[in-house]
């Protein structure tokens, strides 16, 4: 009896870490643009990566607000997606695409005259669900949540060292909604933190499993101590 109570235990155990470890913290993904840096002035065209959708929610829209400065806007052509430029902002609609599915959204546009960094702020659009990407990363402070796709305008050709993403860092993830004005200026309605840190859960989760190890070992010898020194009955 001991020994199957102790079996089931680190069965019900081992299940219950996997969960936490799926469930727990996930390193956050972006919407990322390729190529992250061009030279003022020029024309070339960006791909913005969308690497999930709206917590397992196959997307179904993406909203981009054309930042100031920028002209000549126009979307690639892409199979199963209708695009469209309103105002100051840039829809593809169609799909779906898959939510653990990675992909691709291609802008042609002529950067501004003038260097600095321009964010493409982006509403991602899921068929249950919507992510804000519209949080302007600040030089010097933790990355955002939800940061919008930022590229950086050079005065000369950009070097390799601007061509190089940063080091992405482990965030939780954050699920929310947002709104389209009329104008096209992409509003940011609730925003919710639905997982903690992935580096943290993985750890809590060894440390449990370990312990029920131990735990287990101890009681297997501890039966097996019992079994052997109880006295023949007579």
């Amino acid at each position: 009896m001991t020994i199957t109570l102790f079996k089931h235990a680190l069965a019900t155990t081992a299940a219950t870490a996997a969960v936490v470890l799926l469930a727990g913290g996930i390193a956050s993904a972006h919407i990322d643009p390729d190529p992250i840096a061009m030279q003022a002035g020029t024309s070339g065209t960006v791909q913005f990566k969308v690497e999930h959708g709206c917590d397992g929610s196959p997307t179904t829209d993406m909203k981009f607000q054309i930042p100031a400065g920028v002209t000549g806007v126009t979307a690639v052509d892409k199979d199963g997606w209708t695009a469209t430029v309103t105002g100051d902002t840039l829809e593809f609609a169609g799909g779906p695409l898959a939510p653990d599915a990675e992909d691709h959204f291609d802008i042609s546009f002529t950067a501004p005259t003038t260097a600095g960094d321009i964010n493409f702020k982006v509403v991602q659009t899921c068929e249950v669900g919507e992510i804000p990407w519209l949080e302007i990363p600040v030089e010097g402070q933790p990355e955002p949540e939800n940061p919008a796709p930022t590229i950086k305008i050079t005065e000369g050709p950009p070097t390799s060292a601007d061509l190089t993403p940063a080091p992405e860092e482990e965030e939780s993830t954050t699920e929310g909604s947002a709104v389209a004005t009329d104008t096209g200026a992409v509003v940011p309605t609730t925003v919710a933190d639905t997982s903690d840190d992935s580096s943290n859960t993985g750890a809590i989760v060894g440390v449990v499993i370990g312990a029920v190890i131990v735990l287990v070992g101890g009681g297997l010898l501890l039966a097996r101590r019992n079994k052997t020194s109880t006295p023949p009955q007579s």
